[in-house]
């Protein structure tokens, strides 16, 4: 997220967060991130549309990478040397500090790693779990946690 954003703030684009088809969601069409955060309209001057609303867009072409102008039939199943050949074209268009003359840069590869950690930063401070999440998750932490020190590990 923190380095499409970044490449989004330097090119002058929105930032459209569609995650739709998420593990943690139950209707397909539904996008995860408004079920987990706060809504937000934009990302330190970045237009951000990150609800429902991705539905209703239709992303116009060209596509980069360019794997996405294929049928979308197509681009369902994508093997994974697709998705790591992917991850290293976006790293090398948002590293380049060059914008892509394509009108929709689909990032949906892992970009971990690959941005600046001012931008990780700023991410985390203007993005917000909703408040019943994060009160259920204080609660957890006072039951069981309450007292000790944790180190946490997502694998």
């Amino acid at each position: 997220l923190a380095s499409a954003w970044s490449y989004a703030q330097r090119t002058g684009r929105t930032l459209v967060i569609d995650w739709r088809g998420s593990c943690y969601v139950e209707q397909p069409f539904s996008s995860a991130f408004p079920v987990f955060f706060e809504p937000v309209e934009d990302i330190a001057g970045v237009p951000v549309i990150c609800d429902d609303r991705v539905n209703q867009l239709s992303f116009p072409g060209p596509f980069f990478p360019r794997w996405w102008n294929r049928p979308l039939i197509d681009c369902i199943n994508r093997p994974d040397e697709q998705i790591f050949r992917e991850r290293d074209e976006l790293t090398e268009l948002f590293q380049s500090k060059e914008d892509n003359e394509a009108n929709t840069i689909v990032c949906d590869a892992c970009l971990m790693w690959r941005c600046s950690e001012e931008a990780e930063r700023l991410i985390f401070r203007n993005i917000k779990l909703r408040p019943e999440i994060r009160a259920r998750i204080d609660a957890f932490c006072e039951e069981h946690f309450s007292g000790h020190s944790i180190i946490g590990v997502h694998v």
